[in-house]
């Protein structure tokens, strides 16, 4: 039986010539952030990509010509064209026996050499971003001086300020300060509200953190900064650090704050001798805080991760003068005293690396520390509000992570001679950390950011662990303030936080901490906490299985417990005698 083919030949030709275009057709050029990513695009506006991921699609970059760089020659005609033209041959008369002399052959003329064809390849010149306003940057810079500088005194405002209208012309500028709107835009809540948005223009909208983070590595491509390194490199990648920190990528974070440390080393910034080279006062100032800032947020970082360390105290401390810096200078190096007794030797201890020579002096070198802890700090009341939680909240922190290597020792004892060897030491601690979150402004704890909550994250999983191996810790009268108020103080205070719009990512701790809670206190708590008609008190998780009088007395014994802590902290406003507490 014949079989009959029910469409033409040439219907069948079409329909393949349509399915071969479909497969050669190519995407000309890749939207900004998959090229960065490195990930197929589909050319589109918003690519399926960044609908994917909520980022902002923008085709900015200018394409590369393919091909070598520069000036170059176009390709011979044939072989010989490339090569020098040969002379010709000139044959001399020879006398002949004959006495006729012989006349020379005629000569060969030399090969036409075709002229070179110069092509001029133009590189791709450096744009910034569109979606990136003038307004915005201008606003981040703001929020960065008001909030962030007491923290990070490395920049000088006035040439802040005056890089702004040039940032077109300069990569390395623009790297800078994209990456501190990475920072500052993690933290809405400092920035202020987002304008409205336009859907019908795409316009006004705020970009994201991670935006900001992409045009900061593209803008890098665009100049040598490994090779010819400045501190303003070194200053990026400090900022980049702090973006990844916050949005809790840890290799990422690990990654920058190793590069920021080396290009500083490559600068010989960790030398004395390299100061007295700089021409510029201003500048061997900003060179000699960012090494300092980095000293100081290395260790903090090697605490929280396990990490070793790089930089040590090879160079002198920075200068204080007279003038408007003078208060945020003084604090900041009230902050660098805290972090420069955590040495080699403690980090060694802390990351189980020790050697037994160094494990045998452990006993008496913690308590040591532990009595510097203690009594350091002694004119925080002169420092600014954002600095006092800094240095309050730290100094509490680093008298905890004491506390967890003690205990990691076996060298804790229920009679101990001081009280920072018993096992109720954090109790104390935590008692101190209320206190601060009582008297200081919330804002003040916003300015430090997650990593401020991180350390009261870890005040309260040390207060939680001793609760529930000692039960007995949580015993007192009915209105008397104890263990159990100042643990759901601590949760209190990181729910607080949370309600931000990128939480500063303190989401993950409170979930910890609130469970570890509900465990030890058998109190079911919510990690969200509002200042709501009750009173600023965590809310109740919604149990099908607990009934509902269970559920109302939960909650009315946490509004007590609220009640009793604002009793007894709210008649302490005097902050002398604060770095000395006789409680410690």
């Amino acid at each position: 039986m014949e079989y009959h083919n029910p469409f033409p030949q040439e219907q069948l030709s079409q329909v393949h010539q349509v399915q071969q275009r479909q497969k050669i057709q190519k995407i000309r050029q890749a939207c900004d952030c998959c090229h960065a990513r490195k990930i197929r695009c589909d050319g589109a506006n918003p690519c399926a990509n960044c609908r994917t991921t909520e980022l902002m699609c923008t085709y900015l970059a200018v394409p590369k010509k393919k091909g070598p760089k520069g000036r170059r020659v176009g390709c011979p005609q044939n072989a010989d064209a490339g090569k020098p033209a040969k002379r010709p041959k000139i044959v001399h008369e020879i006398p002949s026996n004959s006495g006729r002399r012989r006349e020379n052959p005629p000569t060969v003329p030399p090969p036409e050499v075709p002229p070179p064809v110069v092509i001029d390849v133009e590189e791709p010149r450096f744009h910034p971003s569109r979606s990136i306003s003038d307004e915005l940057v201008k606003e981040c810079v703001d929020a960065f001086f008001a909030h962030k500088f007491p923290i990070m005194p490395i920049l000088d405002q006035e040439q802040t300020y005056a890089l702004l209208p040039h940032l077109g012309e300069s990569p390395e500028q623009y790297a800078l300060i994209t990456s501190i709107c990475a920072v500052i835009t993690l933290q809405p809540e400092i920035l202020g509200p987002e304008p409205a948005f336009d859907h019908l223009i795409n316009s006004f909208r705020r970009p994201t953190p991670e935006f900001f983070i992409l045009e900061t590595v593209r803008a890098r491509q665009f100049f040598s900064y490994i090779d010819s390194p400045t501190l303003a490199t070194v200053q990026t990648s400090f900022f980049l650090f702090a973006a990844f920190f916050c949005l809790g990528k840890d290799n990422s974070a690990w990654f920058y704050i190793r590069e920021a440390m080396t290009v500083l080393q490559l600068l010989r910034l960790h030398e004395e001798d390299a100061y007295e080279t700089i021409e510029d006062p201003l500048c061997a100032t900003l060179n000699r805080r960012t090494f300092w800032l980095l000293f100081i947020t290395e260790r903090a970082y090697a605490l929280q991760r396990h990490r070793p360390l790089t930089l040590q105290r090879t160079i002198s401390l920075p200068s204080i003068a007279p003038g408007s810096e003078e208060r945020i200078l003084s604090g900041f190096i009230d902050l660098v005293s805290l972090f420069q007794n955590f040495d080699d030797d403690f980090i060694s201890l802390w990351n189980l690396s020790a050697t037994p020579s160094e494990e045998a002096t452990s006993f008496q070198s913690l308590i040591q520390l532990q009595n510097i802890l203690k009594y350091s700090i002694p004119n925080v009341a002169e420092r600014t509000e954002i600095q006092q939680a800094d240095l309050l909240i730290s100094r509490q922190w680093l008298k905890t992570m004491v506390w967890q290597l003690s205990l990691s020792k076996r060298l804790l004892s229920s009679n101990p001679s001081t009280e920072s060897m018993s096992f109720h030491y954090p109790v104390t601690i935590a008692r101190d950390v209320v206190l601060v979150s009582r008297i200081l402004s919330p804002k003040a704890f916003e300015a430090n950011g997650v990593g401020i909550l991180e350390k009261v994250f870890d005040i309260g999983c040390s207060l939680a662990d001793v609760l529930t191996l000692h039960p007995n810790f949580m015993a007192g009268g009915g209105m008397e303030i104890g263990p159990r108020d100042y643990l759901m103080e601590l949760v209190r205070v990181l729910g607080t936080a949370s309600q931000g719009k990128h939480g500063m990512g303190s989401e993950r701790f409170l979930r910890v901490l609130a469970g570890k809670a509900d465990e030890c206190l058998g109190v079911r708590m919510r990690g969200s906490l509002s200042e709501s008609e009750r009173s600023r008190c965590i809310e109740e998780i919604e149990d099908e299985d607990d009934e509902d009088e269970d559920e109302d007395g939960d909650v009315e014994e946490i509004v007590r417990s609220d009640a009793r802590i604002r009793e007894s902290f709210n008649t302490v406003t005097d902050w002398n005698g604060f770095g000395e507490m006789p409680y410690g």
